[in-house]
This record gives structure tokens, sequence and C-alpha cells, in this order.
């Protein structure tokens, strides 16, 4: 029977590679089925539930009319899915980052909840500083507090000055409140010294086409994203890059 033993954490590891390739294909229906296999075959993983959470979620993001009803119940199952890998692995950054962005961007009738948002960024700052005023400042940009939400992300730059992450969200922040000369200046300089770097290019073609600026370097910015391999499984998926095409 000892063979039994080792079948399982083995088939969930070869499960998951399937379930990525799903998810990388954009497939979430069939990679939720795959990441189930996963969970029923490793229980204890907790990346195993991110995964089928990330599936979930993104599943529920692509639904649309009537569909919508759906969309409520794959919410709720992406809430569960995230607090059991957190109480899994209580210290896992993913997992806390995961389970705080639901809390904070989900409607309370599939379970956010903005008091559990902010205890989940006092547990993420105890693990990661950065990480922390990242959590806080996108607790400020919920509640329309602009100056506390930027000063958040300038202290997690000061503190983590090479985290590219950090200088994206706050170029985007800067977007999105209309301070585009600040954010252009951010954006080409994260360009200049980042040059391979596909986060780069999707985060500056997205604001650029969402503001209807400089479209035609918004579209080569996103075609550049279009071609090139995903940097990560949970990467911004192609279709999003695809709809924010601006029109030649």
């Amino acid at each position: 029977m000892f063979w039994l033993l080792l079948a399982a954490p083995l088939a969930a590891t070869a499960c998951t590679e399937e379930g990525l390739a799903l998810f990388v294909e954009e497939d979430y229906k069939k990679a939720a089925h795959v990441f189930e296999r996963a969970v029923a075959d490793s229980p204890k993983s907790a990346d195993c539930r991110l995964w089928l959470g990330r599936a979930y979620g993104r599943r529920a993001e692509r639904m649309s009319g009537l569909a919508r009803i759906g969309a409520l119940s794959l919410g709720r199952k992406l809430r569960v899915k995230f607090t059991e890998a957190v109480e899994l692995e209580p210290r896992n950054l993913v997992a806390l980052q995961s389970l705080f962005d639901f809390h904070v961007e989900a409607p309370g009738i599939v379970g956010g909840d903005v008091d559990q948002a902010r205890a989940l960024a006092k547990r993420i700052a105890a693990i990661d500083e950065g990480q922390g005023l990242r959590a806080q400042s996108a607790l400020h940009r919920r509640d329309e507090e602009w100056p506390e939400a930027e000063a958040a992300l300038r202290r997690a730059i000061e503190l983590e000055p090479e985290d590219v992450g950090h200088q994206l969200s706050l170029a985007s922040f800067l977007a999105r409140r209309g301070r585009f000369a600040e954010s252009d200046r951010l954006f080409e300089r994260l360009r200049a010294e980042h040059p391979d770097d596909p986060n780069v290019w999707f985060a500056f073609g997205k604001e650029l086409s969402r503001a209807k600026r400089r479209l035609p370097e918004a579209r080569k910015l996103l075609e550049r994203y279009l071609r090139t391999p995903l940097s990560a499984p949970d990467a911004e998926p192609y279709s999003n890059a695809r709809s924010l095409l601006p029109k030649r």
C-alpha cells in the first residue's frame, strides 16, 4: 500500500500542471475541474486552493447577462478557497493578498467584507511592510481617501525602491487621478530601467488606452505584450490586452 501513499501528491502535481496549462489558455472552466481534482488529491495544499479560487474568479469575470447569476456562486466559492488557503498556511503572503483583494473588491452579496480586509492588511504588514503599505493604499482608494492612498504607495517605494510593483501601482494611481504628466514620467523611467518587463508594457499600455491618450504608443505596448510569453501563469491574460487595443 506504500505506493498509494505516494500516488496522491504526485498525481496532484501532474494535475496542477495540467490545470496551469489550461489556465494560461484561458479555459478557466476546465482548469477549475482540474484544480478541483488537485485539491481532492492534496487536501493540505494551499497552492491548489489558490489556483482553484483564481480559476473561479477568472470564470466569473467573463460572465455577462443572465450568466452573471452564476458569477455570484463562483465568487462565493472563490472566497471559500482563498480562506481555506489562509487557514492552511497563515503566513502565506500570496494567500493573504488574494483573500485581501477579494474582500476589498467583492460586493457584500458574495462575502466581500472591508473589516476582514483591514484585518488582513495588518497581517500582511506583519510579514512584509511594503506589501502591507500597498494593502493600506487599496483600502484608502476604496474609501476615496486619495492623499492617504498616494502617501502609502510612496512610503512603500521609499522602503523598497527596487520593487517594480510598488512603482507600477503608483504610476497607475496617478493616471487614474488624471495626473498624466507625473504618471508618464514614472512609466517612461520604468520602461527605460526595465525594458524587457512585460508587466511594465501592459500597465503603461492599459493606462494610455483607458485614458484614450497616445493611442499608437498604447497599441505598440499592448501588441508587444501579446507577442511575448506570459511571465507567469497568473499574469494578465492575453484577452485583457486584446480588449484594450485601440482601434486603428
